[in-house]
């Protein structure tokens, strides 16, 4: 994921079924993290509205845990077109709003790919190319491969979709000892995404990535458009 380097000391923590967390000092002691969150594919005909809620739980050395939480929102309409946000943690305990730092609006119609900053009121425009996705139709993995393995977590209904689990275990000898990283993840045939992850490592804890406040149906076409106010480079405007 992408995370400011203020100092130029940054920490990465991989996971094997989605992409690293990563995270970079900052000031005066504070950290500014970012996780990568559900990947939303630009796939037509299944449109919906969503809250995804991030809580970070991060081991402190010698002994306690700091958490962490915030959200986003993330729309995806008929025609594949898919808007979500990046925003900056808060204390778990917090009332305050998790300040919004960039949103990106992903146009398979259009093939661009628009990221806008809250703090510049500037959107860039690139080419967007969609990848074609891995695992099986139903979004199940088992196995195992080298140090990966997988298992069926079974079946259940979230957000009243019926979901399918899967849980990756990842072994890495070290220090005289094994260290196991778990990723579960809940997939929705449906919606063709994850609704509920869970990522667990030694080192930078237990992340929580969860879908809430799901509506199916089509969004409001603002969710797609850049707001006044901000000035659009790089391509045509989505």
């Amino acid at each position: 994921m992408r995370s400011s380097i203020v100092l130029g000391l940054s920490l990465c923590f991989a996971f094997t079924i989605t992409p690293a967390i990563c995270q970079s000092s900052a000031p005066v002691g504070a950290v500014r993290a970012h996780i990568e969150g559900i990947e939303i594919p630009p796939i037509a005909n299944a449109p919906f509205t969503a809250k995804v809620i991030v809580t970070w739980n991060e081991p402190l050395v010698g002994g306690g845990t700091s958490s962490r939480k915030y959200y986003t929102l993330v729309a995806r309409d008929s025609q594949g077109r898919v808007r979500r946000e990046i925003r900056e943690f808060v204390p778990a305990d917090s009332n305050d709003e998790p300040p919004l730092r960039t949103f990106t609006i992903l146009d398979p119609v259009s093939d661009t790919r628009t990221v806008c900053t809250k703090a510049s009121m500037n959107c860039a425009t690139s080419a967007f190319y969609p990848r074609i996705p891995l695992g099986s139709a139903d979004g199940t993995l088992s196995g195992s491969s080298g140090n990966v393995t997988r298992e069926s977590l079974g079946q259940q209904t979230m957000n009243d979709l019926p979901v399918v689990g899967t849980r990756e275990t990842v072994s890495n000898a070290g220090n005289n000892r094994i260290a196991l990283t778990h990723t579960d993840v809940w997939y929705s045939p449906d919606l063709h995404m994850d609704i509920n992850v869970v990522r667990s490592n030694p080192q930078s804890g237990e992340v929580t990535l969860q879908v809430t406040n799901l509506v199916r149906g089509e969004p409001d076409s603002s969710w797609f458009l850049v707001p006044s106010g901000y000035t659009v480079r790089g391509g045509p405007k989505p």
